[in-house]
């Protein structure tokens, strides 16, 4: 009796998993686009921060939320600057998690306070903390801006080179 009872159960989960799976069974986007007629809503601030972001680049930069405007070496934020195609300096680039973070920022530091005409930009790119140097057009002032930081420096010189990279312009 209790076999059959429970054959009778299966049958009945299957014939309802069968009919739940239907196409006209009717699911949130059918739902949502049956009248064919969508209206958004949205504040006025965000649309202006869509298209800046938009309009700004397709490569993006990952930062760290907590990231200070003094550790991006900036005055503005960058999405309020169009970016380019250019150059710049990685001065670092390691992925330990437990110290990657701070010797970054601290040698975002050292540099902003040796070379204060060119903006830092600690940048975390998982599972990379990386520190760049700079805004430069060509790779020829990259690379000048390179030599000066190896001389300044000596210490974080096998780690320094020039990258491509979208920059504020």
């Amino acid at each position: 009796m209790t076999r059959r009872f429970t054959f009778i159960l299966m049958m009945l989960a299957a014939v309802m998993a069968v009919s739940a799976q239907r196409p006209d069974t009717l699911n949130i986007v059918g739902h949502i686009t049956a009248d064919g007629v969508n209206t958004v809503t949205q504040p006025a601030a965000l649309s202006r921060l869509l298209m800046r972001s938009a309009a700004a680049s397709v490569a993006v930069e990952h930062t760290d939320d907590d990231q200070t405007e003094a550790d991006k070496g900036a005055s503005e934020p960058a999405a309020s600057k169009s970016r380019v195609a250019g150059y710049r300096v990685q001065v670092f680039s390691d992925n330990n998690s437990s110290t990657a973070k701070n010797e970054a920022r601290s040698k975002a530091r050292h540099i902003s306070e040796r070379f204060p005409e060119w903006r830092t930009y600690v940048i975390y790119n998982s599972p990379y903390w990386r520190l760049k140097v700079g805004d430069f057009r060509t790779q020829r002032e990259a690379n000048d801006a390179a030599d000066e930081i190896k001389r300044a420096f000596p210490s974080y010189g096998k780690e320094v080179r020039v990258v491509r990279d979208r920059i504020n312009f």
